[in-house]
């Protein structure tokens, strides 16, 4: 590495556990309980979401599981998904979305 900072570490990653290149965006979301965004999908992006509250599913690709405050979840680029309220409270999350490689378009 060219620029060190005092906190950098030197490690092997394999290759399917990489993601998130550059971040391009970090969004704050909420969703009312009973509601879900509609199914989509990013074709030139992935996507990790932080659940900071609440509860709920989210179905990406054909796999669906639950989730609860503290989860990161992980959502490859050109995959669909939707994420579900099914609790009592308002889940709020940050979504943060990047380039697996720099080079994608």
């Amino acid at each position: 590495m060219a620029n060190r900072t005092s906190g950098d570490i030197d490690v092997q990653v394999e290759e399917k556990y990489k993601c998130l290149k550059a971040i391009t965006y970090v969004s704050l979301a909420q969703l009312q309980p009973t509601l879900s965004y509609e199914k989509h999908q990013h074709q030139d992006h992935e996507e990790l979401y932080y659940i900071i509250n609440g509860k709920g599913k989210i179905k990406i690709g054909e796999e669906e599981s639950q989730f609860r405050d503290g989860d990161i979840i992980y959502i490859p680029e050109r995959t669909e998904h939707t994420i579900t309220n099914n609790g009592e409270e308002m889940i709020e999350f940050l979504a943060f979305g990047g380039f697996m490689d720099m080079n994608s378009k």
